[in-house]
């Protein structure tokens, strides 16, 4: 069985229409990592490490299960695209 952890961003994200996505084109690379090499406000302003996904995939989280849950019921749309 898949965890939510181990799904691609797009994926959690639940991004349609997405196909010119950095991500879906690296998927051996996790969307922060891309999003890092972008020379754009992604960079400047560090919005990865606040992200779902980010959040879903790190090892070591503050939150809960149920926070998670939480944020994944009202999460808001893939910064990649």
């Amino acid at each position: 069985m898949v965890t939510k952890s181990e799904l691609p961003c797009w994926e959690i994200m639940k991004c349609e229409g997405t196909e010119d996505c950095p991500a879906r084109k690296r998927p051996d690379l996790n969307c922060w990592e891309i999003a890092s090499e972008m020379d754009d406000y992604r960079k400047a302003f560090n919005i990865c490490k606040d992200c779902i996904v980010y959040m879903l995939k790190a090892e070591n989280t503050v939150l809960t299960k149920q926070e998670m849950q939480t944020i994944m019921k009202q999460k808001s749309q893939c910064l990649l695209v």
